[in-house]
């Protein structure tokens, strides 16, 4: 799933190649809004690429996971988004597991992005209670650190 709410990404493909041996080519599915144009979206239905409409002008990411579940049977999503994509879904209450890998590296910069970020397009964010599952020690020294999130 690639989230493009206004078509800007340059696909030249319908698929992302496998990075190794054990990975199959993943199919791309556009997340989009209803202002993209129609020429993007001839482009998209030219090379096969699937896409969705998530909302008007703003995504809303529940309508996103119900149509992803209706017309492609997808029941778990991996969510790999920066602190925008992981805020909306936070914020909608989509996130019922969070996975956080800790490694002893730091780099101090002071405008990187949270984990979870919020803006004033979304809706004033509800603080989400996550509670610890399991605690892994990888080779590395870093921690995984894996939490389900309480449901009130």
């Amino acid at each position: 799933m690639a989230v493009d709410p206004s078509g800007k990404l340059g696909w030249t493909k319908n698929s992302i190649e496998p990075w190794n041996e054990n990975r199959s080519e993943d199919h791309i599915v556009e997340v989009l809004t209803e202002q993209v144009s129609d020429a993007y979206l001839a482009h998209l239905r030219k090379i096969g690429i699937s896409y969705i409409f998530g909302g008007k002008e703003r995504l809303n990411f529940s309508l996103v996971v119900e149509k992803l579940k209706n017309l492609f049977a997808i029941d778990k999503l991996m969510l790999e988004g920066g602190g925008f994509i992981n805020g909306s879904f936070l914020n909608e209450e989509l996130i019922d597991e969070l996975s956080l890998i800790l490694v002893p590296i730091a780099d101090g910069a002071s405008n990187s992005v949270t984990l979870f970020e919020t803006s004033s397009f979304l809706n004033k964010p509800k603080p989400v209670n996550f509670f610890l599952k399991e605690i892994k020690k990888l080779d590395d020294g870093g921690l995984w650190l894996k939490y389900v999130t309480k449901h009130d």
